[in-house]
């Protein structure tokens, strides 16, 4: 079940699950570690890690956990649905989370203006996004004196948004007002009311839409956009002083993609778990989206960096920042030259 946890619930939250944890910590990894893994039967090392979006983009790490990918290379992962932007930030700057599965904007942001942020992973590389309008709307142009929903002022639909205004000669916030609804089915939820004309969606909100109706004016997944829109986020601190943890989540996590790109049913049964979907052709559009998408090594690119600095260019320090400043890649290189991700292939 997902839930949303203020930062101030997330100690509460994990201080109450610890007992129990330990009481069944050594029988889980009698169960999960068995075999090559068996190096981390000691115990399971507990670790927070918060997500912002329930959408099918984000489903790597639910994929990962229901197979116990993570339990192989010593990990209890306790996933969080925190949401995007500064509160995710926060949760990571504080201390309340240890990692971080979000859009790119955000951590970059931050780093920007001082924050020891780094993205050492990148899932997704594209913006799987649609501008989905009202049903009597068949062009951008149409939307001009008109408003289009995001989710969070800086988020990745927020971005989206005012890159499709742009490339067709409409000015955000001018000639097209953006509102901010706080979550993907909220804005959803607006433009069915009629509140808004237009909205950004993520699959799967955007399959459901489709379904009902509503114009897709605009699919950014099928355009040649580099983004940096998935991605794995620590510390610097604790990329120096965690850095085997961070080395076997990120096994979990390429397993759990791997898992993603290869098993169809599994996949489809943990989205509609999470994301709390039934619908089959829903699930069977969001997994033919994305599976064919992911890398086998999720390797942060410099322009998918750029895309998100080009975003926010308003800052002066953007314009001049250099993309490799803000990833780290050198786990996943090491993994790669010791022939983690060729075997999970062979």
């Amino acid at each position: 079940m997902l839930q949303l946890y203020s930062i101030s619930k997330l100690k509460k939250h994990y201080a109450m699950k610890r007992d129990f944890i330990d009481l069944f910590s050594s029988l889980a990894v009698v169960v999960s570690l068995a075999g090559p893994t068996s190096g981390w039967a000691q115990g399971l090392q507990k670790i927070l890690v918060g997500y912002s979006s329930p959408s099918g983009n984000h489903t790597v790490i639910f994929v990962a956990k229901d197979a116990g990918s993570y339990q192989k290379y010593g990990l209890d992962v306790d996933l969080i649905f925190i949401g995007a932007g500064s509160k995710m930030t926060q949760a990571l700057l504080s201390g309340d989370i240890k990692l971080a599965q979000v859009g790119g904007v955000a951590p970059i942001t931050a780093r920007l203006r001082g924050a020891d942020l780094r993205i050492v992973a990148v899932s997704f590389n594209f913006l799987a996004l649609s501008l989905m309008t009202q049903k009597n709307i068949r062009s951008v142009a149409e939307l001009k004196g008109k408003s289009v929903g995001v989710t969070r002022f800086g988020s990745n639909t927020d971005l989206g948004a005012k890159y499709v205004l742009r490339k067709h000669g409409l000015v955000p916030d001018k000639d097209v007002a953006i509102i901010q609804f706080g979550d993907v089915p909220t804005a959803f939820a607006a433009l069915q009311a009629g509140a808004v004309q237009g909205c950004m969606l993520s699959y799967p909100t955007t399959a459901a839409a489709k379904k009902m109706g509503y114009q897709e004016l605009v699919d950014l997944s099928d355009s040649d956009l580099e983004y940096a829109s998935t991605n794995i986020v620590v510390t610097d601190r604790f990329l120096q002083t965690q850095r085997d943890l961070i080395r076997r989540f990120l096994m979990g996590f390429i397993e759990g993609m791997h898992r993603y790109k290869t098993d169809e049913s599994f996949t489809k049964r943990v989205m509609g778990k999470y994301l709390r979907i039934n619908d089959a052709v829903v699930l069977d559009e969001t997994y033919k989206l994305f599976a064919p998408k992911i890398p086998r090594v999720p390797y942060p690119t410099p322009g998918g960096i750029r895309t998100a600095l080009e975003s926010i260019a308003d800052d002066p320090k953007a314009r001049t920042a250099v993309p490799e400043e803000f990833y780290d890649d050198s786990i996943l290189r090491s993994l790669e030259k010791e022939g983690f991700t060729r075997k999970l292939y062979r």
